[in-house]
Parts: C-alpha cells; structure tokens; sequence
C-alpha cells in the first residue's frame, strides 16, 4: 500500500514497482481493488519463484495456512533484468520503507 502512495516518486526516477505475492489472484484482486493498486501484481501461488529466488520464509511449513509466504523484501533489476540488488528482512515486524527502497534503487541502478 504504501508503494502505491509514493509511486510518482518511483515514476519519475523512471524506476517500475511489481510484487509478487503467495496469495490466490482473487485474494489478490480484492487488496488490489481495496487499495487501488496501479502497479502489476503477480500471483505465485505454488511458491515456484519465491522457493527459487531463496526467499521462503522456512518459518511456514506445507500444509501451513500461510506456506509459500516469501521473506518482505525487495529486489532491484536492471534494464536488462538483472537482479542487482536486494532488501530482505525476516519477519514482518519490519519493513524497509518506500523511500528507502527508491534510494536503494537508485544507488544500485547508477
């Protein structure tokens, strides 16, 4: 939600925001509706991507309501699609906050 609050600033850094989620995209829907999120949001269901990319929360185990839920965080990529930088935190009693991503961002990007 908050991304979507200061997305201009990421508009204007010519810097583009999607997440990934673990969550059904009828779930999905409803947040994005509910929040009018504008950027894309992608659906990984299965956890495929967030097992891959090493960002599971091991906390949850199958069978878990909540399995398949990645670590918050966030990964940089290049024009080319290179992963060039990334923020994770375990545990969502913190969060990196927009303008410290976009800074983030723009640090690696340069």
């Amino acid at each position: 939600m908050q991304l979507q609050g200061d997305l201009a600033k990421f508009d204007a850094a010519q810097i583009s925001v999607v997440a990934l989620t673990y969550d059904a995209p009828a779930l999905q829907r409803k947040f994005i509706d509910h929040y009018a999120i504008t950027y894309p949001v992608v659906s990984d269901v299965d956890a495929t991507s967030i097992k891959n990319l090493g960002i599971l929360d091991t906390d949850y185990k199958p069978g878990d309501s909540a399995y398949g839920i990645p670590y918050p965080g966030v990964f940089v990529l290049s024009p080319e699609q290179t992963i060039v930088g990334k923020i994770f935190v375990e545990g969502y009693s913190t969060r990196v906050d927009a303008d410290g991503v976009l800074a983030y961002a723009q640090e690696v990007l340069r």
